[in-house]
């Protein structure tokens, strides 16, 4: 029977994916509703020019944004996308950017570093709480073990372990890259930068974006290789969280009398494969999936002791 409090954290970790995702999805909508309010300024208009949809859309989101103050005013205060993001003013950095930007032009706008230290401060209280709770990728990699898992009721994958140096290779090359080339490199090495670049560029202009065969190639290495490959093992923002959350404030606890010699539950199901029967909390992400799992409840998340 599982445990009702990991199941509503699970629950929970895919409403807030989905969140973002949508949020994604309305700031490339929302590139369409700038240049309508430029152009037209007038529900009546803005049917004429485009239908009874973007009037729709346009009239739902004047009404959203008047609530907060002048609609174009609010809306210059939001936008961007995982990478670099603005929600109600408050900036939102990649670690990844953060170092991409510095490794390129050796210094950043202070309001960038301001940015940065947000998912910093996350990861050092609660680990890679980024992946399960913010990481609209993630999402699709959650759904792809999920498909794995019902597949190999009837075909045989691998499970291939790689060493996690490989995320910091990674992230050397794509430094290197960028600092060489451009930061839009980013976009075909980084999942969630792939996710919100795609989405962009295909509702705001249309186009099929480089980072759409990107995301196709790492699903392919989900599916196939091992479960939640690109988390575990490509993805350099994972391992930076990981390391910054190595000894975070939050983390999964186990009461040890109650746990059941022998027991493999958790470690089967864990996505990014750490160990709470060992008490073994590096990388973790406070999915919950253990804790909804572990057959004794012996699993919880709470403040590490």
């Amino acid at each position: 029977m599982k445990n009702r409090k990991g199941l509503a954290l699970m629950n929970l970790s895919i409403l807030t994916r989905g969140g973002v995702l949508l949020l994604l999805i309305l700031f490339a909508l929302w590139v369409e509703y700038i240049n309508l309010k430029n152009g037209y300024n007038n529900p009546r208009l803005v049917e004429l020019s485009s239908g009874k949809l973007w009037r729709w859309f346009y009239e739902y989101s004047d009404a959203f944004f008047s609530l907060f103050g002048e609609p174009m005013a609010v809306m210059q205060t939001n936008g961007g996308m995982t990478w670099s993001i603005r929600v109600f003013g408050i900036p939102f950095t990649d670690p990844v950017a953060l170092l991409s930007i510095l490794t390129k032009n050796l210094h950043t706008p202070l309001v960038f570093f301001l940015g940065a230290l947000i998912p910093i401060i996350m990861a050092v209280l609660f680990g890679r709480v980024f992946c399960s709770y913010i990481c609209p990728a993630s999402l699709l990699f959650f759904t792809i073990s999920r498909i794995r898992r019902f597949l190999q009721n009837f075909l045989y994958f691998p499970e291939i372990e790689i060493s996690s140096g490989l995320a910091w290779g990674v992230l050397l090359g794509g430094l290197t890259l960028a600092h060489f080339y451009s930061h839009g490199i980013w976009a075909l090495i980084l999942p969630y930068f792939a996710v919100g670049q795609s989405l962009f560029q295909g509702i705001a202009f249309g186009v099929l974006a480089p980072s759409v065969f990107s995301l196709c190639l790492l699903s392919l290495s989900d599916l196939i290789l091992a479960r939640q490959f690109t988390c575990r093992f490509l993805c350099p923002t994972g391992q930076i969280l990981g390391l910054l959350g190595r000894r975070s404030a939050v983390s999964i606890r186990r009461d040890a009398p109650q746990c059941i010699s022998g027991c493999q539950s958790c470690d089967l199901v864990c996505p990014l494969q750490i160990n709470p029967r060992l008490d073994h909390t590096q990388n973790c992400s406070l999915c919950a999936e253990c804790v909804a799992i572990c057959p004794t409840g012996c699993l919880t998340i709470g403040v590490r002791s």
